[in-house]
């Protein structure tokens, strides 16, 4: 899953079940084409953004292993 959380919601926890049981995962990277047919860049590729109050606790944030172009 790709997750965004804005500036507009503050204060939000996520808990899993552990690291072994709860992913959040997904395989964009800064060369993956966007919709418009252009790289995503950096800030755009990201898996898990935050911009606020934010607290992550017995889970596992990761870009996929398996990438293809």
């Amino acid at each position: 899953e790709k997750v965004s959380i804005p500036a507009t919601k503050a204060f939000i926890m996520l808990e899993g079940l552990g690291a072994d049981l709860t992913m959040v995962q997904w395989r964009d990277i800064a060369q993956t084409l966007g919709p418009n047919g252009q790289p995503l860049g950096t800030f755009n590729s990201a898996t898990f953004s935050v911009n606020s109050y934010f607290m992550a606790r017995n889970m596992y944030i990761t870009t996929s292993k398996h990438i293809h172009f």
